[in-house]
């Protein structure tokens, strides 16, 4: 009878400790792995916004004032610092992105989007003949932007 009890006890102690391992092990994928990787996605999608929203003050420079340049600089920046500090945040990133091809965008393809996004920034408070010199080389980054990060061109 003592043998019983104790074969109860051992094998519900046995399941409540598998079952909470397995959702340890559940929570730990889902905040190591998949969530950073979800805000990266979020990151990249930020990218496709601000360039859209911000395309007047991008592709014309004679629409260009020193409110619309600060807040067009601004968003770049910040999504250029968005895209390194998330893409650093996916621990094993990129054998994610070799497991789900054509989800994520290469480690690289993102480090080179957000230097490139940091320097179209340095174009944003240009005027005049400068910026209309410097407009293939603006419109060349950000076609150089969605191709990297396998974005939908704007049509």
């Amino acid at each position: 009878m003592a043998d019983e009890i104790w074969k109860i006890i051992l094998t519900s102690a046995l399941t409540v400790f598998g079952g909470v391992s397995v959702y340890v092990i559940g929570q730990l994928i889902s905040k190591l792995l998949f969530e950073p990787a979800f805000e990266l996605l979020k990151a990249v999608r930020e990218v496709r916004f601000v360039l859209a929203f911000h395309a007047p003050t991008i592709h014309t420079p004679r629409d260009r004032d020193k409110s619309s340049s600060s807040e067009a600089e601004s968003a770049l920046k910040k999504c250029s610092s968005e895209l390194m500090s998330r893409l650093h945040a996916v621990s094993a990133y990129d054998a994610m992105a070799q497991v789900l091809p054509g989800t994520f965008p290469s480690r690289t393809n993102i480090e080179n989007a957000a230097v490139t996004l940091r320097g179209l920034s340095t174009h944003m408070h240009e005027t005049g003949d400068r910026a209309e010199n410097s407009l293939d080389a603006v419109n060349n980054r950000v076609e150089y932007i969605v191709r990297l990060l396998n974005l939908k061109p704007l049509d």
